[in-house]
């Protein structure tokens, strides 16, 4: 052998055991290749994780989706869990409470705004035009409904300013605040066009918990937990990774599949775009409760079953509360709610404080939960999803633009777009950009 080969401890490393990093070790397994991933944490699947419970299970991020997830159910398929995913029956059929009282939307229906009663004649005809712009981009290809970068052309200005202030108040509130823990004016009109063709149609979830597709997918790979990074550079051929216990590990390419801020601290010879796009990444912060009860409790408008119920930022008035998602189909007997806080006022309250809180603005709205509910688990996510603010996409594809020439490469929902199926669709990108560069 000459002397003068490099030698590496792996072909690839991936810092991060979150989906992104998961799938991007997988795929990248695939072609022969050896991985390694390093986690800091205990676990694998980062905010993706299922947690058992006697009788059921409660679920810390990535709980839905819809058939335009092609990268997630394309893996579900490949791991052998398609036979678990069902439809919930309400679908994505939700109750806005707006000035005029609460109101039924269809979030998974392009036709919701146009039969939105909490909203003028004049603002569902603003709404439907606004939408046009996003309705035409319709993603061409499937693997594109997890990437943002699809979106760039309309990425000039928030989803609150395209569209009737009460639309932003009130109907956009809905998917921004309760599932992503921020407003509409944080969210770029991108993202929201995507959301329209993302989620649509039938709402789906993993009997079991989604938890089982983290569980598939490093159980066939070398996951290492415990394992905290503390600097990743590139090195001749390839780059090296030095740990925060004083170790190093050479690879011929690292794939880092951390969170946005993680990543600008430990690459910080990263090229001058990736490391704007980095350092420009704000998380939203996410709390809730689950509320175990005796009795199945159901959401209902009139005669109408539905999955959620949302109380916007307008019309909240004194409650921490931001919304309910039913939950009855997890556990065995009784039944199940995950009750939102408020984004903004989450933070600074006690946990035990904020369970007693949750719990009365719900029993105030649903007066048949008192005395029923048997058990309360609190869920806290200070880092939950990445905020893609107007102008963020056209960073975001700045800095994937510099990505696939050197030993270094990113992954996360901050690189695609801020829900399961854009993680994912970050791993398989990265693995093809480190695959193409390792064969050349």
């Amino acid at each position: 052998m000459n002397s003068d080969t490099p030698s590496f401890d792996a072909d690839v490393v991936v810092i991060g055991a979150g989906i992104a990093g998961l799938t991007a070790a997988h795929r990248i397994a695939g072609t022969g290749l050896a991985v390694r991933v390093l986690e800091a944490g205990a676990r694998s699947g980062g905010r993706i994780r299922t947690e058992p419970i006697a009788d059921g299970y409660l679920e810390h991020g990535g709980i839905f989706h819809t058939q335009q997830y092609h990268a997630f159910r394309r893996l579900v398929a490949e791991l052998g869990l398609a036979d678990r995913v069902s439809t919930v029956p309400t679908g994505f059929h939700s109750r806005v409470l707006t000035p005029r009282g609460w109101k039924h939307v269809d979030y998974g229906s392009l036709l919701g705004p146009a039969t939105f009663g909490g909203l003028s004649i004049p603002d569902r005809i603003r709404v439907a035009v606004a939408a046009l712009p996003a309705l035409r981009r319709r993603p061409r290809r499937p693997e594109d409904f997890g990437d943002l970068v699809t979106m760039l052309e309309l990425d000039d200005r928030s989803s609150a300013d395209a569209v009737p202030v009460d639309a932003a108040d009130y109907f956009t509130a809905g998917p921004h605040e309760f599932l992503w823990g921020t407003g509409s004016s944080s969210i770029s009109y991108a993202m929201l066009a995507l959301q329209l063709h993302v989620f649509a149609g039938e709402l789906r979830e993993i009997d079991g918990g989604v938890g089982q597709v983290v569980d598939s997918l490093a159980a066939g790979l070398d996951v290492r937990h415990g394992a905290e990074v503390a600097l990743v550079e590139e090195e001749g051929e390839g780059a090296r990774v030095s740990l925060a216990d004083g170790s190093t590990i050479a690879a011929r390419a690292v794939v880092v599949a951390t969170t946005a801020d993680v990543a600008n601290k430990i690459w910080p010879t990263a090229p001058a775009d990736v490391a704007s796009h980095l350092a420009g990444v704000d998380y939203t912060r996410i709390d809730y409760v689950y509320l175990r009860t005796r009795e199945p409790v159901e959401l209902r408008l009139g005669r109408r079953a539905l999955s959620m119920e949302v109380i916007p930022t307008a019309t909240r008035g004194g409650r921490t509360m931001g919304g309910i998602y039913q939950s009855n189909g997890w556990v065995g007997e009784g039944g199940l709610l995950l009750v939102t806080a408020a984004n903004a006022a989450a933070g600074r309250i006690p946990d035990a404080d904020l369970v007693d809180q949750l719990e009365a603005d719900a029993e105030e709205l649903h007066p048949e939960l008192r005395g029923q509910v048997v058990e309360r688990v609190l869920v806290r996510h200070e880092h939950y999803t990445p905020t893609f603010r107007a102008g963020m996409v056209r960073t975001l594809a700045a800095a994937r633009a510099q990505l696939g020439g050197g030993a270094i490469d990113l992954a996360g929902d901050h690189m695609a777009a801020p829900w399961v199926d854009g993680a994912i669709r970050s791993g398989e990108l990265a693995a093809d950009r480190v695959a193409a560069r390792l064969r050349a």
